[in-house]
This record gives C-alpha cells, sequence and structure tokens, in this order.
C-alpha cells in the first residue's frame, strides 16, 4: 500500500470516528424533530375540535333563545286563549298554541342533543389537551438529552478536527479533495476494500457495494499511489489480500 492510501486510511479512521459522535447527535436531533411534528399535530387537532366546540356551543346557544321564544310565545297564546270570546277565536288560538307547542318541543329535543354532543366534545377535548402536555414534556426531555450529547461531545469533536487536521496534512490536495466529495456523501465512508471473491480466480468485488473490481483496477490500485475508484459506488479502493477470500 502506498503512502498516499495509507494516509487516507489515517484519515478515514478519524473521519469515522466523527461521523460516528455526528450520528449519534443527529439521532437525538431527528428524535427532537419526530416530537416538534407529533406536538404540531396535536395543536392543529386541538384548534380544528376547539373550532368544532365553538360552533356547536353557538348553534345550542341559538337553539336555546329559540326555546325561550317559544316559551314566551306559549304564554302569550295561553292568554289569549283564556280571552277569546268565539269558538272560532277559541279554537285558531289553540291550533296555534298547540302548532307552537310541538315546534317547541322539536326544538327543545334538538338543543339537548347539541348539549350532549358539547359536553363529549368538551370532555374529548380536555384529555386531548392533557396528551397534548404529556407529550410536550417529553419534547422537553428529548432536548434536554439532545443538549446532553452535543455538551459532552463537543471536546470530542474539537478533539478529532485537530486530530483530522493532522491526518490531512499527509493527504495529496486532489486525494483529499475526492476523498471529503465521497466521505460527505456516504457519511464518512469513502474507502472500501477489494475482496478476492473465488480462490482459484482472479476475481474480485468491492467491499462497500459488492460489485465487480476488474483485474486492471487492482492492478492500478497495486501498481500506483492514486485513488482508484469504484465503478459502482465511487469509493476509494484499496487492496488487503491478507483478508480472507470471500465468496458471493
Amino acid at each position: 500500500m502506498g503512502a498516499t492510501l495509507e494516509a487516507l486510511h489515517r484519515l478515514q479512521e478519524v473521519e469515522r470516528q466523527i461521523a460516528e459522535v455526528r450520528q449519534k447527535i443527529e439521532r437525538k436531533r431527528r428524535a427532537v424533530k419526530a416530537q416538534e411534528r407529533r406536538l404540531a399535530e396535536f395543536d392543529a387537532n386541538i384548534r380544528n375540535k376547539e373550532a368544532a366546540l365553538r360552533t356547536d356551543q353557538m348553534e345550542a346557544d341559538r337553539l336555546n333563545l329559540d326555546v325561550k321564544s317559544a316559551e314566551a310565545q306559549i304564554a302569550k297564546l295561553r292568554l289569549a286563549l283564556n280571552a277569546a270570546k268565539t269558538n272560532k277565536e277559541y279554537s285558531a288560538v289553540l291550533t296555534q298554541l298547540n302548532t307552537t307547542k310541538a315546534d317547541s318541543s322539536k326544538i327543545e329535543e334538538k338543543a339537548l342533543t347539541l348539549m350532549n354532543q358539547v359536553e363529549a366534545k368538551s370532555r374529548e377535548l380536555n384529555t386531548l389537551r392533557e396528551e397534548r402536555a404529556a407529550e410536550a414534556a417529553k419534547l422537553k426531555e428529548l432536548e434536554a438529552a439532545c443538549q446532553q450529547v452535543e455538551n459532552a461531545t463537543r471536546a470530542t469533536l474539537e478533539r478529532l478536527a485537530q486530530d483530522r487536521a493532522l491526518a490531512e496534512e499527509s493527504v495529496p490536495a486532489q486525494a483529499l479533495d475526492t476523498f471529503n466529495r465521497i466521505a460527505r456523501k456516504n457519511d464518512g465512508e469513502a474507502l472500501a476494500g477489494v475482496v478476492r471473491t473465488h480462490p482459484k480466480r482472479e476475481e474480485y468485488a468491492c467491499e462497500s457495494c459488492n460489485m465487480t473490481v476488474t483485474l486492471e483496477q487492482v492492478n492500478a490500485i497495486l501498481s500506483r499511489d492514486d485513488p482508484v475508484l469504484c465503478n459502482t459506488c465511487g469509493c476509494i479502493l484499496y487492496v488487503d489480500f491478507a483478508a480472507p477470500t470471500r465468496t458471493r
């Protein structure tokens, strides 16, 4: 293995450690984001149910006013019934009274049904608010855990950044650019070993993607000190034939 590949291996080891720490932090951050989305869903649900409850309450209030108005009208009709002077007048008032009573009874029934719905929705809303409070508390716990991990790993990342800068000094500029580009794309993994897939034949594969590596690529890795990339996944290939042969 040439000096460049050896330097890339050292850089890869540091980059892998950095990636592991960052992934640990990112997992905590993703958990916070997921909980924030869950809390937002609760808030949207609560707003919708509050709006529906207000609409039902307004309708129930309107129906109660209609009932009171009907009761007042019934009281007047009873007075009119008592004051009727002819059978015809009495019959007309009585018909109107019975009709008003029937209409009022329907309104009362509808109002009662609606008030029961309002009470049920109010209980449901209170339960939802309690659940939302529990989810908000969970979010605070996740935020605290995330902050704790960030604080705990800050010094480690600073040390690793220094180690990385030191490792970069041994890597030629063009090879370093190639490494950085691949590492960014592959969560810190830029190198992949070449494995021999048959003990008796010159057949090779990339350890990262398991796709074929040609004999020409293997010879280039062994004879040159420039990065040779996998044709499929783009990783920088290296040869370590001390490793056991792997069959597909």
